[in-house]
């Protein structure tokens, strides 16, 4: 069997698995183990006997890939710094509904206060101060409103350059608001700035968990380089 065909296989079982995926990621996974565990399904995928050590050795080279992946998302993530906005609310209002004059002059009038404008095929979507929201909100009829909710708060993260360009980044910040049960109301990119939505409620451990991966990765830099 030619090598790079196996290769495949095995990347895309392991990446259709999150557990595997970061446990080779971090390099804590058992080849050997990983490698048993998903040979029945490369040959069933192939259609052919495989190797146990020909999975072992592919597993290896995916965790290298892996491995340099890691080293840019973490370089990223430790030159990144955190803002916090709150009393902040979100509206999303049919597209049609949003073309009037009358709401183009009245968001030039309270830009300063709209952090974000997301305009797709179907909504307008407005993420923007509590008191802009009000003002805007009276605008809409109510079967033109799809989503109004006020009591949010953002994290902003400011990044370098960089990050438009590395993999994993934006994964890595919402993995680890998701493994520290924090809901994300909505996630915005700008540019080098990722600005995650949250309820007003849990920003705060929103930012306590943002603040350590950040810490994480300049202390992970640091015992590479020492």
């Amino acid at each position: 069997m030619a090598k790079g065909l196996l290769s495949r296989a095995v990347r895309e079982a392991v990446e259709g698995d999150d557990a595997l995926a970061e446990c080779l990621a971090r390099g804590v996974a058992n080849l050997s183990a990983m490698a048993r565990h998903i040979r029945p399904s490369l040959e069933a995928r192939l259609g052919q006997r495989v190797k146990l050590q020909s999975v072992v050795s592919a597993l290896k080279r995916l965790r290298g890939a892996y491995a340099e992946r890691e080293r840019g998302h973490l370089s990223v993530l430790a030159k990144s710094s955190l803002d916090v906005r709150t009393d902040l609310a979100k509206l999303s209002v049919r597209a049609q509904a949003a073309l009037s004059e009358e709401l183009q002059a009245k968001l030039l009038r309270h830009y300063r206060s709209i952090l974000q404008i997301s305009w797709g095929p179907t909504a307008l979507t407005l993420v923007l101060e509590g008191a802009a929201f009000r003002v805007l909100r009276a605008l809409f009829a109510k079967e033109d409103v799809l989503e109004a909710k006020e009591g949010l708060a953002a994290v902003v993260v400011r990044s370098p350059k960089d990050i438009i360009e590395t993999p994993g980044c934006i994964a890595a910040l919402t993995e680890r608001l998701a493994r520290g049960g924090t809901n994300l109301e909505d996630i915005i990119s700008t540019y080098t700035d990722t600005i995650l939505v949250v309820s007003m409620s849990e920003v705060v451990r929103a930012f306590t968990l943002l603040s350590e991966l950040i810490a994480g990765a300049r202390r992970a830099l640091e015992e590479r380089h020492a």
